[in-house]
């Protein structure tokens, strides 16, 4: 099943040196311990690949990171590169585990942070001196292009504008040799996916991978919880091992989101292997008010539940464990949520998809994602959670919070709020889009115009004086963004939204109840709601959904209709006088608009 929603993943991989002044490495295996953090009768078990640093004259209880009932008192620090001296990578041999999904996608976005923080691990240990082994495992899934070893090294060559050399020495069970690596400065190993070695943590093919190497650098963090040859393994035979800046940002991350008091506090579980990802469970189950299963996870709660499910659904081995976070969760009045419903495709005919209740999957079909039933659910519970993980200091994005807000969801390129705030300087102009290119295209617009970024919030959020662009999901953070605003809510717009996103079948349609919701509850007495589409279906489906899910607070301003298509009321002009792009294509070729206004009923 593909994962709608991801939560981050509680069980790290570290392994602990014995030293700490990283001396030559010895031409044998040392006895490096794995270090287990217990929570109460729980243990998360941080496995391979980095050094554990501690203060020796710390208390036992700083050291080993102990939970009093579930809290979280502090995380281990981690070995990075950042803190490894310079001097001591000068004519090294690095090999660096670095995270395919991030560096060799079909579509790799060099601007966005996982990226750049991915090859910059490269090129630091480059510029440092270091000699630099690749390895990864990578599947033609990800991008058809990932032929073999050769086409992988030459796309890295390309992304990194370095030549890296792919050797041949993991199929030839050769060990790399020092004249090797005279070749070039970067080099990348084979495919880890095709060698059960891998999985298995042999210690022979960890050896053989950690051939003439000096240093290991995991920049892998999707891999970290799991025991691997090319993690836990070859640390064990490099005399210093610590992690990437990829690595250190997601470490730091999860530090903060394990640190938060804010309440409630909602977990949103992908993925399977329930039994593996226990003790995770249980801590999550021990600090959040809810946890929603997402993924193949939640058949085993379902079942743990009491509820019926398919044969082939059921993970082996997991029930004891999926019946233990019931009773735990139950015993910390913790709300358990599991998808409704499902979208299943026949396993005859694989493009038929059909919506089944999550206790009724007939035999011959398989769950490839949840139903509306399971997403209404979830929004109405992430609706009431802190959604927007950044504090935006409104005093820092605007010259005058207390200025009326004007938000456009969906805005694109931004040019109706550009247009927008050059009118009316006595509001304030708030721009939401998920597309993260889009939004990096509004800083170039707003560079462009001399203006300067004016916030470190979030890499997603520009701004300066009156116009501030967030990068987000406005239909699960519109209310946690909006609802700190210090000055009044007087005008939501909607305008152009794809019309793929409203078909009735799709998942993801835009306008959900939560976001509609939450728009007419913040919305300022007399405020406005402004919808506009170039498709007709489109724009009768948000005049109907807005309706419908206003809470009675909204209604039609019907004196300003002033053109009939196909017998419906429209606006024929754009009340505003700025027109966003799309609308601008649109007019350009001569085709209409289908536009409306609503307003929120005095004393609502």
């Amino acid at each position: 099943m593909s994962p709608v929603l991801k939560t981050v993943q509680t069980t790290l991989s570290l392994n602990k040196l014995s030293s700490s002044n990283y001396p030559r490495k010895e031409k044998k295996l040392l006895q490096h311990g794995s270090c287990s953090f217990p929570i109460n009768n729980v243990q998360l078990s941080f496995r391979g690949g980095f050094e554990v640093v501690s203060n020796v004259n710390r208390s036992h209880k700083e050291k080993t990171c102990l939970y009093d009932e579930g809290e979280l008192e502090a995380l281990p620090h981690v070995q990075t590169l950042r803190e490894f001296p310079r001097e001591e990578l000068v004519a090294k041999v690095v090999m660096v585990r670095f995270d395919s999904t991030i560096l060799l996608g079909e579509k790799l976005d060099l601007s966005s942070q996982s990226a750049s923080k991915a090859l910059y691990t490269i090129k630091y240990l480059h510029e440092c001196g270091a000699k630099v082994i690749l390895m990864s495992e990578w599947s033609r899934k990800i991008n058809p292009k990932l032929l073999d070893a050769q086409a992988v090294a030459d796309i890295l060559s390309s992304v990194l504008q370095l030549n890296v050399i792919a050797l041949r020495c993991i199929s030839c069970k050769s060990p790399l040799r020092r004249e090797d690596l005279q070749k070039a400065d970067i080099f990348l190993l084979e495919n880890l996916s095709e060698y059960k070695e891998e999985v298995a943590n042999c210690s022979k093919f960890a050896e053989l991978l950690s051939s003439e190497i000096d240093i290991l650098v995991n920049d892998s963090f999707c891999q970290s919880h799991k025991v691997l040859a090319s993690t836990v393994g070859v640390a064990r035979f490099c005399y210093a091992s610590m992690a990437g800046f990829s690595f250190e940002e997601n470490l730091h991350q999860l530090k903060k989101i394990a640190k938060t008091k804010k309440k409630p506090y909602l977990a949103v579980i992908g993925g399977g292997n329930l039994k593996r990802n226990a003790a995770a469970l249980q801590f999550l189950a021990s600090r959040c008010d809810a946890l929603v299963f997402v993924g193949q996870m939640s058949f085993q709660i379902m079942r743990a539940l009491g509820h019926s499910i398919p044969t082939n659904l059921v993970e082996r081995d997991a029930h004891k464990a999926a019946l233990d976070i019931v009773q735990f969760a139950h015993d910390k009045n913790v709300l358990m949520s599991y998808p409704k419903d499902f979208w299943c495709t026949n396993q005859h005919l694989p493009t038929e998809l059909e919506v089944f209740p999550a206790h009724g999957v007939s035999a011959s079909w398989l769950p490839v994602d949840l139903g509306p039933r399971s997403l209404e659910e979830i929004y109405s519970l992430v609706t009431n959670s802190k959604a927007y993980p950044f504090e935006i200091d409104w005093s820092v994005a605007y010259h005058d919070a207390s200025q009326p807000l004007v938000v456009d969801i969906g805005s694109g390129n931004g040019l109706f709020i550009m247009g927008m705030a050059q009118n009316r300087k006595d509001l304030n102009f708030l721009g939401l889009e998920i597309n993260g290119k889009l939004v990096r295209r509004c800083l170039d617009s707003v560079h462009q115009s001399g203006i300067r970024n004016a916030s470190e919030s979030s890499p997603c959020c520009f701004g300066h004086m009156c116009r501030y662009f967030i990068g987000s999901n406005a239909t699960t953070t519109f209310r946690s963004i909006v609802s700190s605003y210090p000055g009044e809510l007087v005008l939501v717009s909607v305008q152009c939204p794809n019309p793929d996103f409203n078909k009735p079948e799709n998942r993801w349609s835009m306008l959900q109840r939560s976001l509609i919701e939450a728009v007419a509850d913040l919305l300022a007495s007399k405020g406005k709601v402004f919808l506009q589409s170039d498709v007709e279906a489109v724009a009768m489906r948000m005049k109907e959904q807005f309706l419908q899910y206003g809470k009675g607070k909204l209604h039609l301003s019907h004196d300003q209709y002033n053109i009939r298509i196909n017998g419906n009321a429209w606006l024929e002009e754009n009340p505003f006088g700025i027109h966003s792009d799309w609308e601008q294509h649109v007019i350009d070729r001569g085709a209409p608009m289908y536009r409306l206004m609503l307003s929120k009923s005095t004393g609502s």
